[in-house]
């Protein structure tokens, strides 16, 4: 075992409808924006306070089939995965980095297309859809 860890866990609603796409060897391919929202009160002012931030999420395979198929805009996924950081140049020809979260796990927490996802014969036992995440392994470190 590695003394080091890269795990993430994360539960967000998905910023717009997802597009799947192909690799060349025909692996399916889904980079989706989830939105995860911190929400506080002043305690001097009790004033209701909120923060969103966006994570983008690479999942592949039957992960990323069964997101674009049974998800949309404002769903809720949870993902546990690592954290990778991508080198790109852009346009301008300015070396970029960018952080992602590469999906290990991943389970539809909310649809609006449950009725499809119960009516679907063919991969049901492919998803697993719960009202809570599972328990982190990692809390007995903390």
């Amino acid at each position: 075992m590695s003394a080091f860890i890269n795990e993430v866990t994360i539960m967000g609603n998905l910023g717009r409808k997802p597009e799947l796409r192909y690799f060349a060897n025909g692996t399916a391919n889904l980079r989706v924006s989830l939105a995860t929202t911190e929400k506080w009160t002043d305690k001097e002012t009790g004033e209701l306070h909120s923060a969103t931030e966006w994570h983008s999420v690479l999942l592949r395979g039957g992960q990323a089939e069964r997101v674009a198929e049974y998800m949309d805009a404002g769903d809720k996924l949870w993902i546990r995965g690592k954290i990778k950081a991508r080198h790109y140049t852009d346009a301008n020809g300015i070396e970029r980095v960018i952080s992602e979260i590469h999906a290990k796990e991943m389970k539809i927490i909310n649809t609006r297309n449950r009725k499809k996802m119960n009516d679907d014969p063919v991969h049901p036992e492919d998803i697993e859809i719960t009202e809570e995440p599972e328990d982190d392994p990692l809390e007995s470190f903390m």
